[in-house]
């Protein structure tokens, strides 16, 4: 099984906090970011963009710990976190969030919830991954915990997961018609089965898969932005930034010029 590309590029978490860490780490070929931030002492409403997938995120605050399951956004928007906290987040990819047992994906679009509306199995590692110190403390403390979610079988979902995997390699080009011809279910049928499994259409996700691609372009330094609308496979360079600002609440260059922290993980 191929390994998932889409890469769940959160720039909010990592520039609008402190010493944000992260760690990428395989599962049966899944890829699994783990990631690591602390709040400011104010509090503050966070940037968070569509990714297509779900975060498994934990408030670590020592008199009020939680867990959330949170889905994909649809568009940019900012989130508010408590203050002078750390979080811990677990970023599953399309194809291991949609193997959560008894938590359909489209039940979790735009919203965030409680480990124990959701995910009742886990409701005490919230606590527990709390109490735990440091971040690779607590990343093998979910492991413990959680090895499966992390190791779902995904013959289970063959034909999104084939989908799923052509849509990638084609950087959201790939039609539903091509996808109809090449798995030989009508287009009908595959449009429903992925709205049922992943809560979103297949041209919405496709549109998610070249943002998320043009995000990671420009986040990595990419010098020109009409190369990036060319390699993301925009019509034209309105396309790309009335795209791009839908996705992120900034266009390309206002994401260029926003700040970014360099303090130490603390």
């Amino acid at each position: 099984m191929m390994e998932e590309l889409v890469s769940g590029i959160q720039y909010g978490f990592e520039w609008e906090t402190t010493g944000y860490i992260e760690r990428k780490i395989h599962y049966g070929g899944q890829p699994v970011i783990y990631y690591q931030f602390k709040t400011d002492a104010s509090g503050r409403m966070i940037h968070v963009v569509p990714d297509g997938c779900v975060d498994l995120l934990f408030c670590c605050h020592p008199g009020k710990p939680s867990a959330r399951v949170c889905g994909t956004v649809l568009q940019g928007k900012a989130l508010y976190f408590e203050s002078d906290t750390i979080y811990f987040g677990v970023r599953l990819s399309a194809r291991l969030s949609l193997l959560l047992p008894n938590l359909p994906l489209k039940e979790v679009i735009e919203i965030q919830v409680p480990f124990e509306d959701s995910l009742s199995k886990y409701k005490n590692t919230g606590a527990i991954i709390a109490e735990l110190q440091g971040f690779s403390e607590r990343i093998r403390g979910f492991e413990k915990l959680c090895m499966p979610i992390l190791s779902g079988d995904v013959r289970s979902i063959r034909m999104i997961d084939y989908c799923l995997t052509s849509m990638q390699r084609s950087n959201g080009s790939v039609t539903i018609r091509e996808l109809a011809e090449d798995t030989g279910y009508s287009e009908r049928y595959i449009r429903t089965k992925f709205e049922q499994s992943l809560g979103i259409s297949p041209k919405l996700y496709n549109r998610i898969i070249r943002f998320q691609r043009s995000l990671g372009s420009i986040v990595r330094g990419a010098s020109s932005l009409t190369d990036v609308a060319m390699e993301g496979g925009y019509f034209d360079q309105s396309h790309f930034m009335k795209e791009f600002k839908s996705f992120s609440q900034h266009t390309p260059i206002q994401l260029r010029k926003l700040p970014k922290p360099s303090s130490p993980f603390l």
